[in-house]
C-alpha cells in the first residue's frame, strides 16, 4: 500500500436508499444498484463479486454483495455477526473494530466498520457494510489496497436502493443456519449436502462450514478449496495442498518426529466410486501473543478425471480444564459423524459414481445382531506369545449384504447409522456375506469365513461362524424397539461419583451422570453427556435416543443382551457399547 488508508469508514454512510434509479441497473437479493464499469462480475448462489485490478500499480479492490438474511432485530448484533462470520474467520482481522451506524431516510440502519489485515504479506483493508431493517439485513463486504478506489466506491454505493417488502432470494444463505434436514449447494462441480446446524458461507473461491453450537473459545471449520488441476500423482497433489491449505490460514507447518509435515493415509477408492487420500498435521496460527494457537489440519483430497477436488479441516487444539489432556472439537460423536457424511455424500456432476443401497437390521434369514465369543488375533504378550485371544464379538448381518465382524459395537448403536461411511472407515471388520439353504460365507478383507445355521434344540437357533478352523457359536439378539424402561437405576463409581439415571415408563429420563459415563470419553471436554440433565427418550434399531430439555440429543448403543422387553424394571439394565452394566435402586 502506497499510504495508510485514513479516510476511515465514512463514505460507507449509505445515502443510497433515496437515490433515483440510474440506467443499466441490476438487481441482487433485495438491493438494486448501477454496477462499476469495467469491473469483473462474478456471481454464485447468494453472492456476487465485482473485482478490479489494476496492472500498472498493483493495486486492486473487491466488492462482494451477499443476500439478506432474517435480521435479528438489532443491528448492531447482525453486524457483530457477519463481522465474525465474513472477515474475523476468513482473514483473523481484529474482533471488535470500531464501528459507526446511521439511520437513512427510509428507515434502514447501517453498521459499518473497518480494519487493516495483511493478506499474502500485503497490507489491506477490510470494509463491511450491513444494512438491517423491516425484518431483515443485508452485508457487503470491501476489500482493497489502494484508496484512489474511494470514488467508485462511493459511486456504486450511492446508486444502492433497499426493497423493504421483497423477499430475500436465499431462504439459507452464506452466513444462515443449516436447517434442520440440511441444505444442498453447488461449488464448481461439486454437489454437497450442508450438515444440519452447521453455518455455510459461499466465497468466491471456496466455501466454509462452521458448527453453530461450537462452545465458546474453540474454531472448527470445514472448507471446499478450488479444484486443483494439475499434473501429478493424488500424494503429490496432497502435498501441494496441505501447502496451499496452510498458507491459506496463515499458520507455520508443525513437524512429526522424523520431520514429516503431516501424516498420510494410504490411498483408497471409496464406495463412492472415486479415489482419495487424505493427510492430518498441526499449524501455529500467531495471535498476536508470543505464543501462537495451535491448530490440527486435515485434507482430503479426491482425484476426479484430471482433477484433484479438496476439502480442508481446521479444528483449534485446546487444553481441556481440570486434566493434561489436549483435545480437538472434532473429537465429539455429533461432529466427527457430520464430518464423515458431509464428506463421503459428496457427488461430482461430470462423474458417475455406483449405487449403494442402505443397510438396515430389518430383514429375514440371518439379517440383524448376533453375538458370542471368538477368536481374535492381537499384539503378542508374555501370557499370549502368539497374540490370540477370545473375545466377545458382535456381527451385524445388513439386509443389503454388508456385514459387521468384530468386537466394537458403534457407540450410538445403529439408529442412523450409515453402514458404508463405518465400512470405509474400518474396514479390517467389514465386508459382505452370501447365505441360502442354511449355509454361507463372511467375506472380510483378511479372508474368508465359512457359516452355517444350527437349531438342533427348542430355542437353540444359533448360526456358526469358523474361524481359525475353529466353530464358534453366535446368538441373535431380540429387537428392543419401543422399549420403555421404568426405575433409578445407578453405576459402579466414575469420575469419582455414583452415576445415576431414572427412567419412567412414559419416555421422561432424569440424569445424573450415567450417560457421561457410559460414553467412556477419554476427556470431559468431548463427552456429550458431561451436563447432566433430563428429557424424554425413546429406543430404536438398538440405539437408544436421549433428547434433553437443554436441545441436546444424546444416543446411547442398547444392545439388549438378557433384556425382556416385556420387563420394564429389570433389576439390571446393561447399556452402551462396552454394555455396561446398572443395577436398579
Amino acid at each position: 500500500m502506497k499510504k495508510p488508508i485514513d479516510y476511515g469508514v465514512q463514505f460507507f454512510l449509505w445515502g443510497m436508499i433515496s437515490i433515483q434509479a440510474f440506467p443499466q441497473t441490476e438487481t441482487f437479493d433485495i438491493v438494486t444498484y448501477t454496477p462499476p464499469k469495467a469491473w469483473k462480475k462474478d456471481a454464485k448462489q447468494g453472492v456476487v463479486n465485482y473485482t478490479n485490478v489494476d496492472t500498472t500499480t498493483g493495486g486492486y479492490c473487491v466488492i462482494t454483495l451477499y443476500a439478506s438474511t432474517t435480521s435479528t432485530g438489532d443491528a448492531q448484533k447482525d453486524f457483530n455477526k457477519d463481522w465474525k462470520e465474513l472477515v474475523v474467520t476468513p482473514y483473523k482481522a481484529e474482533a471488535n473494530p470500531k464501528t459507526e451506524t446511521q439511520t437513512t431516510a427510509d428507515g434502514w440502519k447501517v453498521v459499518t466498520g473497518a480494519a487493516p489485515i495483511k493478506l499474502d504479506g500485503n497490507d489491506v483493508y477490510i470494509i463491511l457494510t450491513v444494512a438491517s431493517g423491516f425484518g431483515k439485513t443485508m452485508s457487503i463486504r470491501t476489500s482493497l489496497n489502494d484508496p484512489s478506489y474511494t470514488a467508485q466506491m462511493d459511486a456504486l454505493f450511492e446508486t444502492m436502493k433497499l426493497e423493504k417488502t421483497k423477499t430475500s432470494s436465499m431462504s439459507n444463505n452464506n452466513t444462515a443456519t443449516a436447517s434442520t434436514t440440511g441444505t444442498t449447494g453447488k461449488f464448481g462441480l461439486m454437489n454437497y449436502s450442508a450438515p444440519a446446524g452447521w453455518s455455510e458461507q459461499i466465497f468466491q473461491d471456496g466455501v466454509v462450514f462452521k458448527p453453530s453450537d461450537l462452545p465458546a473459545g474453540e474454531h472448527l471449520t470445514m472448507q471446499i478449496m478450488q479444484p486443483l488441476n494439475a499434473a501429478g500423482n493424488i500424494e503429490q497433489a496432497l502435498q501441494q495442498s496441505y501447502d496451499e491449505a496452510a498458507a491459506m490460514y496463515k499458520g507455520t507447518k508443525m513437524h512429526y518426529a522424523g520431520g514429516a509435515e503431516y501424516e498420510k493415509k494410504e490411498a483408497k477408492k471409496s464406495f463412492k466410486g472415486w479415489e482419495y487420500m487424505r493427510g492430518f498435521g498441526g499449524i501455529m496460527i500467531e495471535n498476536g501473543t508470543p505464543y501462537a494457537d495451535e491448530y490440527g489440519l486435515e485434507l482430503f483430497v479426491v482425484k476426479v478425471n484430471n482433477r484433484f477436488e479438496r476439502l480442508a479441516i481446521l479444528k483449534s487444539r485446546k487444553n481441556c480444564k481440570g486434566s493434561m489432556s489436549r483435545y480437538y472439537p472434532d473429537e465429539r460423536p455429533a461432529y466427527y459423524n457430520a464430518i464423515d457424511n458431509f464428506f463421503y455424500s459428496i457427488q461430482f456432476t461430470d462423474l458417475q459414481g455406483p449405487v449403494v443401497k442402505p443397510g438396515t437390521i430389518k430383514g429375514d434369514g440371518i439379517v440383524g445382531i448376533w453375538e458370542g465369543i471368538s477368536m481374535s488375533a492381537g499384539a503378542p504378550s508374555t501370557s499370549d506369545p502368539l497374540g490370540l485371544r477370545y473375545k466377545v464379538f458382535t456381527p451385524i448381518f445388513f439386509s443389503n449384504g454388508q456385514a459387521y465382524f468384530g468386537t466394537k459395537f458403534p457407540i450410538e448403536g445403529l439408529d442412523e447409522l450409515n453402514t458404508w461411511i463405518r465400512a470405509e472407515k474400518f474396514r479390517r471388520d467389514w465386508g459382505t456375506y452370501t447365505f441360502s439353504n442354511g449355509r454361507g460365507v463372511l467375506k472380510l478383507p483378511y479372508g474368508d469365513l465359512p457359516m452355517r445355521v444350527e437349531n438342533d434344540k427348542p430355542d437353540s437357533y444359533r448360526i456358526i461362524i469358523t474361524v481359525n478352523n475353529t466353530d464358534h457359536a453366535f446368538h441373535k439378539l431380540n429387537s428392543v424397539d419401543g422399549a420403555k424402561f421404568s426405575g433409578t437405576y445407578v453405576m459402579s463409581e466414575a469420575y469419582g461419583k455414583i452415576p445415576v439415571i431414572t427412567f419412567t415408563a412414559d419416555g421422561q429420563f432424569t440424569d445424573k451422570g450415567a450417560i457421561k459415563a457410559l460414553y467412556h470419553a477419554s476427556d470431559d471436554c468431548t463427552n456429550p453427556g458431561l451436563a447432566p440433565g433430563s428429557g424424554t427418550y425413546e429406543v430404536k434399531n438398538h440405539s437408544i435416543l436421549f433428547s434433553f430439555s437443554d436441545g441436546r440429543k444424546i444416543n446411547v448403543a442398547f444392545l439388549g443382551v438378557g433384556y425382556d422387553i416385556k420387563k420394564q424394571s429389570p433389576a439390571t439394565l446393561t447399556m452402551g457399547f462396552n454394555e455396561d452394566e446398572m443395577r436398579r435402586q
